[in-house]
This record gives C-alpha cells, structure tokens and sequence, in this order.
C-alpha cells in the first residue's frame, strides 16, 4: 500500500491509497472526522460530465445530413425547420428549440454524422418582455441612480 498526500484544504487532508488490485481508497479528514471511499483506478481517469450547451444542436443518432434549409446569421422561430436528416432509412426534420440567430453550421450536405456531433449553434433570442416588465425596470433603474446621486 502506497499513501499519497493530495493536499490540505483548510485544516482537510486528503489521503489517496493504492491497492495492488486496480482500486484506490480516498481518505478524507475533516473537522475530526474520517470519511472513506472506494473508487477503481479507471473510475477516477474517466471523462468528466459536463453541462450541455442548449444553444448547441447536435446530432441524436448517426446518420446523414439530407439538407440544410437555413443559412448563418438567419433568424429563426422556435419551430422552424433548419436541416432534414437521414438516420435508420427514415427522414428527420431537426427544428429550431428556440427563437434565435444561426450562428454556425457545422455540417454540410451528405455528409455522414456519428451520434452527438455538434451540427449547429443558435444563439437564443432573450424573452420579449412585456410592457409591465419593462416600466417596473426603468422605475427600479429610476431609483437606483436616484440612491446614487444622493451619497
């Protein structure tokens, strides 16, 4: 058994030990208290999860692109059509999530995706915001500067 000392993370201490058998067991020491876990060598160098981009359309199975019906800088309605897609002998319409902009097409026609490629991003339009919205904001900046202008 090797011990490693990974560093000390206000008054924590983390111990990482090697097992000759493909694990690793993490000691953590916290406030007096000693936590364990047990996590294989493979575990640990996987790929980290990250948060989808929703402005990132991407591929949802492997396919071919039939046809694209947008072109950059276009807007769109939450809705449109913006490209037709050829996945297991049947035609997918890809439709716009969202209002927005066409900010880059990434694919071209017929080629051949594999699943989560990234095919478009559309930036999103913000909400409209109604007319009460926007007199209660210009009131609140009204105040605001008001405050400022007083100290």
């Amino acid at each position: 058994m090797e011990k490693k000392k990974e560093g000390n993370l206000q008054e924590e201490e983390m111990v990482i030990t090697d097992h000759p058998s493909d694990f690793q067991i993490l000691s953590v020491t916290a406030e007096g208290r000693k936590y364990q876990t047990t996590f294989t060598k493979k575990f640990a160098a996987r790929k980290q999860w990250v948060r989808p981009n929703p402005e990132e359309i991407k591929s949802f199975i492997p396919g071919t692109v039939e046809k694209i019906l947008v072109k950059k800088g276009q807007l769109i309605k939450a809705n449109d059509e913006i490209m037709s897609y050829i996945a297991m002998k049947m035609r997918n319409i890809i439709r716009a999530p969202f209002d927005g902009k066409v900010e880059t097409i990434f694919v071209k026609e017929g080629e051949q995706l594999p699943k989560g490629t990234p095919m478009f991003i559309i930036k999103q339009k913000p909400p409209a915001q109604s007319k009460e919205e926007l007199r209660k904001a210009a009131k609140e900046q009204r105040k605001t500067k008001r405050r400022k202008n007083h100290f």
